[in-house]
């Protein structure tokens, strides 16, 4: 098929037509975009001339059959194009002899440029070629000079090698000596009073022995032993008053435990008595279970019986709770000593009495508490078959023994307030009649049965009312979940969008929109999260309201529970969502003012070469210059416009220059004075190489002072050409000291002594921007992070109340213009010079 687009055998496509039998270019059906409808307003119109340049719009047919060109007439009256009409016919390619000409001038451009390149390669690898044969040539001097030192170390090592042999072999015959005697000390060390004599004799004779050849250790040896021979003698005396101390106290143990052991058995005797008292007072209250057991008894005699078994049970009880704590206290009086411990299964015995004792009582006080309660419920049952013979008779009336239909009909009226209906009536009667006594409590349940029947359908008919009362609510609560649901998939739809427009926003880099650009697309996006807001706003209340109506309802408690879940998860993720474009867009418009920034920048930089330039030119200096320029003490923003559009090599789009100027001066300023205008062409140098200021341009003339490397140098004058020697020379003024003079760029054989540069100081340890130079009487203006780099305003000033010296100075980030400190008074250093 044929398709349409701006370049012969390139990846765009505008349109597309399926007409392959056709040798020309279809005049219409082609499809826009080429994979959608076919779009009848596209004609094409042939023109006769050349082929298309590169760039212009090229036609390809699919199948390779030729190459056509399509024309749009331009419309000069109303500035656009309008669409291709019926083709004339379709001319064949041609040559033009201007573009042939133009392309040969091309190519000869394009080859010297070449050949420039290429001569700058064979410098470069001149260059390179002999630094690497430098560098080649000093790692062998090093090399050479490595071996040498290694030689004299080796001879020196050997030497002292063979030194500290003979020191070890007279060193190791003292140590054999001294070695042989403390053998003699360590065993002294261990001696008992048995054995110490001996030892201490041959301890003696071992010193003798080996005095001389222990040499310069003896001394130290000797001083071993007789500390050795003070502390064994000391250690034995211990020993001896130990075991003196030991036997006295095996005497004391035994007369202790002949006390333990009488006090043990005096105590063992009263648990004795105690516990004998409490198996009495056991089998006593045991005793009285008979009372209350016997099967003849009356009611009111079983409850006094047992009544009094309870009782007795409880004064039990209480005793032998005191015979268990005196039991308990003197076990503990016993002590924890050898008699006790044998008497110890004599005791868990007695203790055990008493427990079992305890349980005995708890059964017996269990059995009385059920014939108590057996006695009561006999005594209510007997006054119940009397209560419901009382009531019997109330409602017979006529005293016949029975309950004719309408005493039955009175008794279900006064006792269960309840009107008998006629067939239940009949029901109850047919079953029932005679209504006598032994059938009055069968006739009490058949009517007590009939009203709760009445009552449940009663009930039911108002359960299945707040049924449907219940289903109406759901599905208004169901109602406001699908709206809320709508409300939240439009919200997440929008975001959708915003997501989309803001994939831009995440592009960093040399590829990321520009300033203006970025202002707009987010501003875009702001109005696109300012409505998914609104919804989401909508959700949330429609959220609440649910929760409101279903927790004020017994109802539907929970039933929100159906829908809030899911809701309010996608209501979370839509939020975060929105959270995280704003967090882009807030990223995106602090990229978008450091691009602006940045981009103004540029454009003052350019501009400041171009005056300077210019004024190089003229040969005027700064004041001068801005004298020529301004109407009296100021230089209006029409004049300074003007000045940049003159400059050619400074590239301006419309309404940049004022941006620029109000960049320099400051928003709304209309005129810039002449001390802004000094401070914008400021120059400055570094010194890179020792050099001299001189007083005039001659390189002869007479010497200021030296400069040191490192020193900054503000630009008053030049740069002139010293044309005695060739090089070039400018007027500085040195910001160390104010010192004037000339200094030379660089050398005439090229070595530099200056290097643009010296006012841009790069933050090195985080610190802050401030209004004022003092930091106790001034304001922060905002954190300076690692890494950002400083324009110098004003150069080094002390701030005498904290001993710092500090510079007023403008971040190249943002523009934030104040003070920072460089270094602190303990020596930190904040910024230091790029």
């Amino acid at each position: 098929g044929w398709w349409f687009g701006p370049k012969v055998g390139g990846d765009q496509v505008w349109a597309y037509n399926g007409n392959k039998a056709s040798p020309t270019p279809p005049l219409g059906g082609w499809q826009v975009p080429w994979d959608g409808p076919e779009d009848p307003t596209l004609r094409l119109t042939a023109v006769a001339g050349s082929a298309p340049a590169a760039g212009h719009t090229a036609m390809q047919q699919g199948q390779g059959q030729g190459q056509y060109a399509p024309a749009m007439q331009q419309q000069q009256s109303q500035g656009q194009y309008a669409r291709p009409q019926m083709p004339a016919a379709v001319a064949p390619r041609q040559v033009v002899p201007q573009q042939t000409a133009a392309y040969v001038a091309q190519q000869e451009a394009e080859r010297q440029r070449r050949e420039v390149e290429r001569q700058k390669a064979l410098a470069e690898q001149q260059r390179r070629r002999e630094e690497e044969e430098k560098k080649r040539r000093d790692i062998e001097e090093e090399n050479r000079r490595k071996q040498a030192e290694r030689e004299a170390e080796q001879a020196r090592k050997a030497a002292e090698l063979k030194q500290r042999r003979e020191e070890e072999e007279a060193k190791r015959k003292e140590q054999a000596a001294a070695l042989a005697v403390r053998k003699v000390i360590q065993r002294v060390r261990v001696a008992t009073p048995e054995t110490y004599d001996a030892l201490r004799t041959e301890l003696e004779e071992a010193q003798v022995k080996h005095l001389e050849t222990m040499g310069s250790q003896a001394d130290k040896v000797s001083q071993e032993a007789t500390q050795t021979l003070e502390q064994t003698q000391k250690r034995l005396d211990d020993i001896v008053a130990k075991r003196e101390e030991e036997e006295r106290r095996q005497q004391e143990a035994e007369k202790r435990k002949l006390e333990e052991a009488e006090k043990v058995e005096k105590l063992k005797g009263e648990m004795a008595a105690i516990v004998k008292e409490a198996e009495a007072k056991i089998a006593e209250t045991k005793g009285m279970e008979a009372d209350f057991s016997k099967p003849d008894l009356s009611p009111e005699a079983a409850l006094e019986a047992a009544s009094a078994s309870q009782q007795a049970v409880s004064s039990t009880c209480d005793a032998l709770t005191k015979a268990e704590g005196s039991l308990r206290e003197k076990w503990l009086d016993m002590g924890d000593n050898e008699a006790s411990w044998q008497v110890k299964r004599e005791v868990q015995d007695m203790i055990r009495v008493v427990a079992d004792g305890r349980l005995v009582m708890e059964t017996l006080s269990k059995a009385a508490d059920w014939a108590k309660q057996k006695a009561e419920r006999k005594a209510a049952s007997l006054a119940k078959e009397k209560e419901r013979r009382g009531a019997f008779d109330k409602h017979d009336g006529d005293k016949d023994g029975t309950l004719s239909r309408a005493e039955v009909v009175a008794f279900s009226k006064t006792e269960f307030d309840f009107e008998l209906p006629s067939s239940t009536l009949d029901k109850i009667m047919r079953t029932l009649e005679p209504v006598e006594f032994k059938k009055f409590r069968s006739l009490f349940q058949k009517v007590a049965i009939a009203r709760s029947e009445v009552r449940a359908r009663t009930e039911r008919a108002e359960e299945e009312r707040r049924r449907l009362l219940l289903e109406e609510q759901r599905a208004a609560v169901s109602k406001i979940a699908a709206d809320a649901g709508e409300l939240l998939g439009e919200a997440e739809s929008t975001l959708g969008r915003a997501e989309g427009e803001a994939r831009p926003l995440a592009t960093v880099g040399p590829d990321e929109l520009g300033a203006d650009g970025l202002k707009e697309l987010a501003s875009t996006i702001e109005k696109l999260i300012e409505g998914a807001q609104a919804l989401l706003d909508q959700v949330s209340e429609k959220s609440r309201k649910m929760e409101g109506e279903c927790g004020a309802n017994e109802d539907l408690k929970g039933y929100e529970q159906s829908f809030l879940p899911r809701l309010n998860g996608r209501l979370s993720r839509s939020q975060a969502r929105a959270e995280k474009i704003l967090a882009l867009l807030e990223s995106a418009r602090e990229r978008a003012v450091r691009k602006a920034y940045a981009e103004m920048d540029l454009k003052r930089s350019a501009s400041v070469t171009a005056i300077r330039a210019k004024m190089g030119e003229e040969g005027k200096s700064g004041e001068d210059y801005f004298k020529s320029l301004a109407d009296g003490e100021s230089l209006s923003k029409d004049r300074f416009v003007a000045l940049l559009k003159g400059f050619g090599e400074v590239e301006l789009v419309e309404g940049q220059a004022e941006k620029l100027f109000e960049h320099i001066v400051g928003t709304g300023a209309s005129e810039m004075s002449q001390v802004r205008f000094l401070e914008l062409i400021r120059l400055y140098y570094k010194c890179v190489k020792h050099t001299v200021m001189s007083e005039g341009l001659p390189i002869k003339s007479k010497t200021v002072r030296k400069l040191e490397v490192g020193e900054v140098l503000e630009v008053v004058e030049g740069p002139a050409k010293e044309e005695s020697v060739g090089v070039v020379r400018v007027k500085c003024k040195a910001m160390q000291d104010d010192a004037l003079g000339w200094v030379t760029i660089a050398g005439n054989q090229g070595t530099p002594f200056l290097e643009p540069g010296g006012n841009f100081y790069a933050c090195i340890k985080e610190t802050v921007l401030t209004d004022a130079l003092s930091v106790q009487e001034s304001k922060t203006i905002r954190k300076v992070a690692k890494g950002e780099v400083i324009e110098v305003l004003e150069f080094t000033k002390k701030d005498d109340a904290l001993d710092i010296r500090r510079i007023r100075g403008q971040a190249k980030l943002d523009g934030a213009t104040g003070w920072i400190t460089v270094s602190g008074n303990q020596g930190t250093a904040y910024l230091e010079a790029c």
